[in-house]
C-alpha cells in the first residue's frame, strides 16, 4: 500500500489547451505536475505492479461548486509518469472523496489480485 500527499490537483477542464500542433499542457498544469512530481519523488512511494485500487481524498479549498471526478485525471497521469502505477487503465476500483488532506490531496494506491 502506498500513500502520498500532493498539492490540490487542477481540474481536467484546465489541463490542456489547443495549439497549432494539437493539444498541449496548460502552464498551470505543467507547474502543478512539476511541483507534484518533486513532492512525489521526495516521498519515495515505490511501485504497484498490475491491477490496483486507488483512493483520492481532496481537501476543499473553498465553497465553489466543483466536480470532484474532474480532479482524478492529473493525479492518475502523474502516478503513471513517475512509475507508481503502470497504466491508469489497470484501475479496478477508484474512490474519491472530499476530506482532510495535509497538502491538498492524499492518494492511496494498493495492489489488487
Amino acid at each position: 500500500m502506498i500513500t502520498v500527499d500532493l498539492p490540490f490537483p487542477p481540474s481536467v477542464n484546465n489541463l490542456f489547451r489547443n495549439a497549432q500542433k494539437g493539444r498541449v499542457k496548460t502552464e498551470r498544469y505543467a507547474e502543478w505536475a512539476n511541483v507534484a512530481g518533486w513532492m512525489l519523488k521526495s516521498q519515495k512511494p515505490g511501485r504497484v505492479e498490475g491491477k490496483f485500487a486507488l483512493a483520492l481524498v481532496v481537501q476543499r479549498k473553498d465553497n465553489r461548486k466543483r466536480d470532484i471526478g474532474n480532479l482524478l485525471k492529473a493525479v492518475e497521469d502523474l502516478l503513471v509518469e513517475h512509475g507508481v502505477i503502470q497504466d491508469d487503465s489497470l484501475a479496478e476500483r477508484i474512490h474519491i472523496a472530499w476530506g482532510e488532506a495535509p497538502e491538498g490531496c492524499r492518494v492511496t494506491v494498493g495492489a489488487v489480485s
